[in-house]
C-alpha cells in the first residue's frame, strides 16, 4: 500500500511538470512560422535599409534630446522660428554694421548681386558681339509658322514693363515687403549668372537678319576699356531697345526677356491673393503675349525662349519650395537634394530670418496722418448708422 500511494505522488509532481512541457512545446510550435505559408505571405513592407536606420536614430536622439530641454524655452524657440519679422528696425543688427539691421543688410546684399549680375550680363554681351558668327539665322520652326512683325520687340518690351511694375507695386505694398523684394532681386541674379554663362560658351548667328547690329571694333580697338565703356552703355540702357541703347547682337541663349515676363507672372500669383484672379489672368496674358512677341519679331530663337521658361520656373519653385518649408533645410543624411543645388548657400543666407510661407496680407510702407484716418473713420461711421437706419 505504501509503494502503490508512493506511485501516485510520483504521478501527481510529474503530471502539472508534463502539462507545463507540453505548454511550453505547444507555444513554441505555434511561434515557429510555417514555411509555406510565409512563402506565400505577401511582402507588404519592405525592410528597413541601413540609411533608414541612422535616420531615425538621429530623429530619436534629437526628441529625447528635445524632451530633456525646458519646456517654456522650447515653446519660445518655435514661436521665434515661426514669427515673421513684420518690421526692418525689428530684426536686430548684424556685428559688421551695428548703425544698419539685417534686414536692410540682406536687401542690400541681393540688390547688389542683382547690378552685379546685369552689369557682368552686358559685358561679356559687348565681348561677344566681336564674336557673332556672320551667317544667315538659323532654321527655326516657330519662324516658319509665325509672321514676321519687326515692330512686335517694342510691344514685347512694354508689356514688360507694365508687367514689371505691377509686380513691384505688389511687392512694396505687401506687409512683408522687404523679404519678398529681396527674393525678387536674389532669384534675379541667378537667372541673370547662370544667363552669362550660356552667352559665354555658345554664339549663334542673328535671329532677325533687319536688326542694326554696332560695326564690329578693329582688333587694335578691343581692349578692356573700350569694351567696358560699350558694356556700360548698354547697361544705362538696361538692356531695352525701346531705349535706343540696345545695338549690341549675341545675347541669344538664353532669353532675358523671358526672364522678366515669366518672373513677373510668378511673383504677382505667388504673393497676391487667389481672389484676385482679374489681376492673374491679365499677368498671364501681358507674359504669353510678350514672350510670343519675341518670336514674332525675330528677337530670340524659340530655344531661347524654352530655356529661359524652364529655368526661371525651377529656380523659383525651387527656392520659395525651400523657403516656405524649414525642414527642407536640413539635410537628414543626404536623403533631402535640395540642399545639393549650387545656390543652396546663398539661399541659406538670405533666408536666414524667414523660416515659414509669408501671408499674402498688405499695408501702406507709410503712416497715414491721424486727422486723415479720423475723417475715414468718422465717415465709415455715419454710413455704417445710416445704413442700419434704412434696414
Amino acid at each position: 500500500m505504501r509503494s502503490q500511494s508512493n506511485v501516485v505522488n510520483i504521478d501527481q509532481q510529474e503530471r502539472p511538470n508534463r502539462d507545463t512541457n507540453s505548454s511550453t512545446s505547444e507555444d513554441s510550435e505555434e511561434s515557429l512560422p510555417d514555411s509555406s505559408e510565409e512563402a506565400r505571405a505577401p511582402l507588404t513592407r519592405r525592410p528597413q535599409s541601413v540609411q533608414e536606420d541612422e535616420i531615425l536614430h538621429d530623429v530619436n536622439e534629437e526628441e529625447n534630446e528635445n524632451a530633456r530641454d525646458d519646456q517654456p524655452f522650447t515653446k519660445e524657440l518655435t514661436k521665434s522660428k515661426r514669427k515673421i519679422p513684420k518690421e526692418r528696425r525689428k530684426t536686430g543688427s548684424f556685428h559688421l554694421f551695428n548703425s544698419v539691421n539685417l534686414f536692410n543688410q540682406l536687401l542690400l546684399y541681393a540688390f547688389l548681386l542683382l547690378v552685379f549680375a546685369g552689369f557682368l550680363n552686358d559685358f561679356i554681351l559687348s565681348y561677344i558681339h566681336e564674336l557673332i558668327p556672320e551667317s544667315p539665322p538659323l532654321p527655326d520652326f516657330a519662324f516658319s509658322i509665325l509672321p514676321y512683325w519687326p515692330w512686335a520687340l517694342i510691344v514685347s518690351e512694354v508689356l514688360m514693363i507694365s508687367s514689371f511694375s505691377v509686380m513691384l507695386t505688389v511687392a512694396i505694398l505687401h506687409k512683408h515687403r522687404w523679404p519678398v523684394l529681396r527674393r525678387i532681386f536674389t532669384i534675379g541674379f541667378l537667372l541673370y549668372l547662370g544667363r552669362c554663362a550660356t552667352m559665354f560658351v555658345t554664339q549663334v548667328p542673328v535671329a532677325d537678319p533687319n536688326y542694326y547690329c554696332s560695326p564690329k571694333l578693329k582688333p587694335e580697338e578691343r581692349t578692356f576699356w573700350n569694351i567696358l565703356v560699350r558694356a556700360l552703355s548698354v547697361l544705362i540702357g538696361l538692356g531695352l531697345k525701346i531705349n535706343g541703347r540696345h545695338t549690341l547682337c549675341g545675347d541669344y541663349i538664353y532669353s532675358g526677356h523671358t526672364i522678366v515676363h515669366v518672373l513677373c507672372y510668378l511673383f504677382i500669383k505667388e504673393y497676391s491673393p487667389s481672389r484676385w484672379l482679374p489681376l492673374h489672368i491679365l499677368a498671364f496674358a501681358f507674359s504669353s503675349v510678350g514672350v510670343l512677341s519675341l518670336l514674332f519679331s525675330r528677337g530670340h530663337y524659340s530655344i531661347d525662349v524654352i530655356i529661359a521658361y524652364w529655368i526661371t520656373t525651377r529656380i523659383f519653385w525651387f527656392y520659395h519650395t525651400l523657403a516656405d518649408f524649414d525642414e527642407l533645410r536640413h539635410s537628414f543624411n543626404g536623403r533631402n537634394r535640395f540642399v545639393n543645388v549650387i545656390w543652396y548657400p546663398l539661399f541659406n543666407f538670405m533666408e536666414q530670418s524667414v523660416h515659414r510661407p509669408l501671408p499674402r496680407k498688405y499695408e501702406l510702407p507709410f503712416k497715414l496722418p491721424a486727422g486723415l484716418i479720423r475723417y475715414w473713420q468718422q465717415r465709415r461711421g455715419r454710413s455704417n448708422s445710416a445704413g442700419y437706419l434704412i434696414v
